[in-house]
């Protein structure tokens, strides 16, 4: 017991000793305070910078007197003869057949025929010729459709079977006058006709990649059973060439 408690006395001591040289070694090479004659104020004032360098002036160039701005040409931005439409035509005229016409928006029905099965056929306008909702618009690459009764309700489209190729068609729409040329006319039958060529008959009036105007009315007068068929292509005339310039 009395061996156990000198070992430690020894061991304790020994860390003492050790840790009085390690502060002594310390002090010796990195000392707490300055040495007495390097903590007195400099007798001698520090170096004066020297002065930078003088930038030459360079001399002056020559100031040359303002040039004549011009003022700018103005701008004109010509006004489209057909600018594209964003509403349906308001009017229809065909001089050939002596129409002059309000246009009003029709839309669709569902109908359920003999056979039980729901088709939907376009309404059609009373008293005016009719826009097929969602057809193209005049200006504007589609479709625009017209359709009109020929024997009741104003009979609009009555004589629309007469319109041959070359007929003007003019369409009124926000202002604007929009001219198309008939190319085609014909008449189908579809009444009774077979469901193929039905199918056929309505792509007449499906949207297509150029810009026309297709008109569509019921055939004959008294029996509705056929379908007369307008195609028109826009028409705008060609600007005219002045003359030569004849002196007198």
């Amino acid at each position: 017991m009395d061996r156990v408690k000198l070992s430690t006395i020894l061991l304790v001591s020994g860390f003492f000793l050790l840790a009085w040289g390690g502060l002594a070694f310390y002090q010796q090479y990195w000392p707490i305070n300055p040495p007495a004659e390097l903590a007195q104020a400099p007798t001698a004032l520090p170096p004066t910078p020297l002065p930078p360098e003088p930038t030459p002036t360079p001399y002056p160039t020559n100031t040359l007197y303002p040039t004549h701005t011009p003022y700018p040409e103005p701008t004109v931005t010509p006004t489209p003869l057909r600018p594209p439409a964003d509403a349906p035509p308001s009017r229809i005229v065909i001089p050939s057949i002596g129409v002059d016409s309000p246009i009003t928006e029709v839309g669709w029905s569902v109908i359920q025929g003999n056979d039980g099965n729901f088709t939907s056929v376009w309404d059609t306008a009373d008293y005016a010729v009719g826009y097929h909702k969602s057809s193209g618009l005049p200006g504007t690459i589609g479709n625009c459709v017209l359709s009109g009764h020929n024997n009741i309700k104003g009979e609009i489209f009555k004589n629309l079977s007469e319109v041959t190729p070359g007929d003007m068609i003019y369409l009124h729409a926000q202002g604007y006058e929009y001219r198309y040329k008939v190319e085609d006319a014909f008449i189908v039958k579809e009444k009774g006709a077979p469901e193929e060529q039905r199918r056929q008959n309505a792509q007449w009036i499906a949207p297509t990649s150029d810009e026309r105007l297709t008109l569509v009315s019921c055939w004959p007068y008294r029996t509705n059973t056929h379908r007369v068929i307008v195609i028109a292509k826009p028409h705008i005339p060609p600007t005219p060439t002045p003359g030569p310039h004849v002196s007198k």
